[in-house]
């Protein structure tokens, strides 16, 4: 059944059948609160209290509060209702399968139905009296209840008087298991007011008292446990006849040797020994809990290597401490005793695994903190899943990120917030100093009602405990309170509860952080924790250490608005840290960043960065990491990009009121970058500016006289030659809108303020003799390049040096191939060092032969034809198999005659050594070779000169 939400929209409607009028009154604004002219409905996170104006005269008439079916609510309160209504009645009306818990209360007494379904009824039934016991009240609750019963419990006020219990109360209840009484006089108890009770287990006396004992003779054959918390004295001989007895309680007794059963007393178990023969280990401390139905052997601290064999009991669980021992393995769960163990403790030993042979099948409590287990399979995580308590500190996890077994193990172990119950008040009180203001009373407020108890632990799952106070808020501030308050309380906690959990990472060397997801690459030396979308405010502790694997770290999505360089990881490989509520980084972070920028992927995109010029640096990093951010955060403070140079930050100082800086320092910039009138303030100081160009000159004067203009340019190589008098005199001119002109040096040193013509222009002479040297150097150099020339081409061309003076102009850009290769069948093999050179080189061509780009069938002549045609070079082969060869000749006189008319030289041939002479060729074609270079195959540089040959594609 699934757990109801809220009541059903338009409740009104189907409360007044369409229209309501003064009779029929409805309000439905708040769902969670429905006001009728009969009863108010009020529903909480899956809890419902209906309570009646003026109850009806019979039954229980409520229209339904869902349409869904298999609808489940966890508590069912009715107060001022009829007595002749139950659980089930209710159920039925509202249209809810089940209920874990009914509450009638009235004014005589309170009932609780528990496990109750609409066509079963309870299965657990109890009455507390608020005043005298009076059996009349129940009488008829109890006979009308379902047979699905197994429970009775009836417990009057410590005053009340002598009561007789009718016979034929329990009739029609086959399947009751336990019933108990308390605190009330009984005076009538016969044997025909239990003779109907086969299956009776369980029978409970407790603050009563019973004239005699001659009623239990018709449980005999049924009776498991006997509770006679009773002033007076209990024989025990009466008991040695219940062959199914396993455990009494008693106050006052008369002892029996021939007594099977386990006997308590409300100060201790007197257990001797299993019913396989076996007593408490000699080394061990054993002790039987009767409020947990439970022996306890101790055996903590005793240099034990293994488990001893174990009793079984007779009835109850068995559990097993062994702390602080040397085991390094579990025995088989076949071992005596050790099988039937419902709850196991093994922290602080030597363990390395966990293996599905070795953990008892009834178990609901496994701790194994404090050992060596690194991995589980998912045999072991599938029985894990099922303990109710689990306890895993301080072992050292390794995680892989493909394991989804464990990786879902550990996200569900995370959500269960666990503490000792009897320190849950005692733990928030010690908090309540340090806690956010009012946060610890909202919190306990639901902490106690959806939180469970179960042997002495008390356990709430985080994501149902915050998803119920979020329903209490709509104001997004005090959501954003209630998270960051939660994120307070698992920092406080591991200081104040022994309970609370910690997951280790093996490859970290620390705790995985709450919250997050940690796992290993399976073949890479990465971890990745993984915090997306975790509504978290505070970035995570994490600690690297001893490792040298690398860090992906995602926390994307969430509220973090700070961090510190101190917390930060130093060695990732992928951070993520966009969508977040960060306006600015510290500037030894955005160094780090700098550092991995090239090694790893960094994302800063969608938080509200700010754009004050103090953070400079965080900028410059956006503007070359992530322009669409770097433009975002321009645009959110109405800086146009236009107004921005590429090579420089804008942002806002206060220094320079509404107008914003243009900073470019530090940007090695060799000449000003271009700016528009809307720039006021322009920073170019430490950047590697020698000289202002005339056209600069002049622009920048005119541009200080139109506009407003603060400028800053030391720290650059000023050139202070005689050449350069012009853009001194006009720097000098504008110095009034330089603000550190005192402050800007030439490249020798000396101050640009002291600087005059005559001091760097004394002569002529030294003018021209350095022009006639520079003459005579040119002549030199012009010779030397027209001697040498095809080879310094060729040597450009191959490292990729003045391209405009070493590549060529291509005019048959639109050409399919880049090649042609011609050669003869018998040539084959010298087809592969071409295409792995040319084709697989750098640069890369695309070849055409005849093996590959020939279709079969086609007339090999209009192959040729459009082959040559198709190609922006011609290769021949030639070899002395193509001399002989027809259609090489063939070929060769196509190719002749193709590029005979164009304007740059197509056919290239290369000659291989076997080719000792042309004779062989025709007379058109000999001329050719006669009067035409060509490419030796011999040669030491031919790869270059052929690469230089093809077109060149740079």
């Amino acid at each position: 059944a699934k757990l109801l939400e809220n009541i059903v929209e338009n409740y009104c409607e189907a409360y007044c059948d369409g229209t309501c009028n003064d009779d029929k009154t409805c309000d439905d604004e708040d769902r969670n609160f429905i006001a009728t002219n009969a009863y108010q409905l009020k529903f909480n996170d899956g809890e419902l209290e209906i309570q009646w104006n003026y109850p009806p005269l019979k039954g229980c008439n409520i229209t339904p509060i869902t349409q869904e079916k298999y609808g489940k609510l966890k508590v069912l309160i009715v107060t001022e209702s009829l007595r002749d209504c139950r659980g089930a009645d209710y159920l039925s009306q509202l249209g809810v399968e089940t209920v874990n818990r009914f509450e009638l209360h009235l004014d005589v007494f309170k009932a609780f139905e528990r496990r109750v379904h609409y066509m079963d009824g309870p299965q657990s039934l109890s009455f507390y009296f608020l005043v005298t016991v009076l059996f009349h009240e129940i009488r008829n609750y109890i006979k009308v209840s379902m047979n699905n019963l197994q429970e009775i419990i009836i417990n009057g006020v410590p005053e009340s008087q002598a009561i007789e219990i009718d016979e034929d109360i329990f009739r029609m209840k086959p399947n009751l298991k336990s019933i108990a009484f308390g605190g009330f006089n009984i005076y009538n108890l016969r044997n025909d007011i239990f003779s109907p009770l086969d299956s009776l287990e369980k029978l409970e006396f407790s603050k009563v008292r019973i004239d005699n004992f001659s009623f239990f003779k018709p449980l005999q054959k049924s009776l498991q446990q006997l509770v006679l918390d009773i002033p007076q004295e209990v024989d025990l001989q009466h008991f040695t006849t219940f062959p199914q007895l396993k455990l009494i309680k008693v106050r006052n007794y008369i002892p029996c040797d021939n007594l099977s059963a386990l006997l308590c007393t409300p100060t201790e178990c007197k257990f001797d020994k299993g019913i396989n023969g076996i007593a408490c280990p000699d080394v061990c401390d054993c002790q039987y809990n009767y409020n947990f139905m439970e022996l306890e052997i101790n055996c903590s601290s005793r240099g034990l290597t293994q488990i001893p064999p174990l009793p079984i009991l007779v009835i109850g669980d068995t559990k097993l401490i062994f702390q602080n021992n040397s085991l390094s393995n579990l025995p088989n769960y076949s071992s005596v005793g050790y099988s039937t163990l419902r709850r196991l403790d093994v922290a602080r030993n030597l363990l390395r695994n966990l293996s599905i042979r070795h953990l008892p099948k009834k178990l609901d409590y496994l701790d194994i903190s404090f050992n060596d287990v690194k991995q589980i399979n998912s045999e072991v995580v599938e029985f894990i899943r099922k303990v109710s308590i689990f306890k895993q500190t301080g072992n050292q996890w390794l995680v892989y990120c493909n394991d989804d077994p464990m990786l879902k193990l550990f996200r569900d172990l995370k959500k269960s917030m666990r503490m000792k119950a009897k320190k849950l008040r005692p733990i928030l009180r010690h908090l309540s100093p340090q806690s956010p203001e009012g946060f610890l009373k909202f919190l306990g407020q639901h902490f106690l009602r959806l939180g469970s108890t179960r042997r002495g632990y008390f356990m709430i799952n985080e994501d149902k405990l915050v998803r119920s106070m979020l329903l209490k808020v709509e104001d997004l501030d005090k959501q954003k309170y209630i998270r960051e308050s939660m994120e307070w309380l698992h920092r406080s906690l591991p200081s104040v509860n022994e309970e609370y959990e910690t997951f280790y990472h093996y490859q970290m060397g620390g705790v995985c952080p709450y919250k997050c997801e940690c796992c290993q690459y399976r073949h890479e030396p990465i971890i990745k924790v993984e915090c997306r979308n975790k509504f978290m405010y505070n970035f995570p502790d994490i600690k690297l250490e001893n490792t040298t694997a690398y860090l992906e770290l995602d926390l994307a999505n969430n509220y973090i608005s700070k961090i510190t360089y101190e917390k930060l990881p130093k060695n990732f490989s992928y951070l993520d840290l966009s969508n977040n509520n960060l306006e600015t980084l510290d500037n030894r972070i955005v160094e780090l960043l700098q550092k991995f920028k090239d090694s790893a992927q960094i994302k800063l995109a969608g938080n509200p960065w700010k754009c004050h010029c103090e953070y400079r640096s965080l900028l410059s990093f956006l503007r070359d990491q992530d322009p669409k951010e770097y433009t975002r955060i321009l645009n959110r403070c109405n800086i146009s990009q236009n107004d921005c140079p590429d090579s420089c930050v804008c942002c806002l100082d206060k220094s320079t009121g509404p107008s914003f800086i243009v900073d470019c320092t530090g940007e090695g910039l060799q000449k000003i970058p271009e700016i528009s009138h809307n720039v006021g303030y322009l920073d170019l100081r430490n950047n590697n500016i020698s000289e202002l160009k005339p056209t600069e000159s002049i622009l920048l004067a005119n541009r200080t006289q139109a506009f407003p203009l603060k400028l800053f340019m030391s720290g650059n190589p000023w050139s202070c030659t005689c050449r350069d008098v012009d853009y001194l005199n006009a720097m000098k001119s504008m110095s009034s809108s330089i603000a550190d002109f005192t402050e800007m040096t030439c490249i020798s040193g000396e101050k640009l303020l002291s600087i005059e013509e005559e001091d760097i222009c004394p002569s002529g002479l030294p003018y021209y003799l350095a022009l006639a040297a520079t003459l005579t150097a040119v002549l030199v150099i012009t010779n030397l390049l027209v001697c040498f020339r095809q080879p310094l081409l060729i040597w450009l061309y191959e490292h990729d040096l003045f391209l405009s003076l070493a590549a060529r102009m291509e005019l048959d850009q639109s050409k399919r191939y880049d090649a042609f290769l011609a050669f003869t069948h018998k040539d084959e093999d010298l087809v592969e060092e071409f295409v792995e050179r040319l084709e697989k080189g750098t640069p890369s061509f695309r070849l055409c032969f005849y093996l590959r780009d020939w279709l079969a069938g086609e007339c090999i002549p209009d192959c040729i034809t459009r082959s040559v045609r198709d190609s922006r070079r011609i290769i021949i082969l030639m070899t002395a198999n193509f001399l002989k060869s027809t259609w090489g000749r063939l070929e060769f006189r196509l190719a002749l005659h193709a590029t005979s008319q164009d304007r740059c030289k197509r056919l290239i041939v290369v000659v291989y050594p076997d080719v000792t002479s042309f004779d062989d060729l025709d007379s058109e074609l000999r001329s050719y070779m006669v009067f035409n270079t060509y490419l030796e195959r011999s040669q030491p540089n031919f790869w270059n000169k052929l690469i230089y040959s093809m077109p060149h594609v740079k």
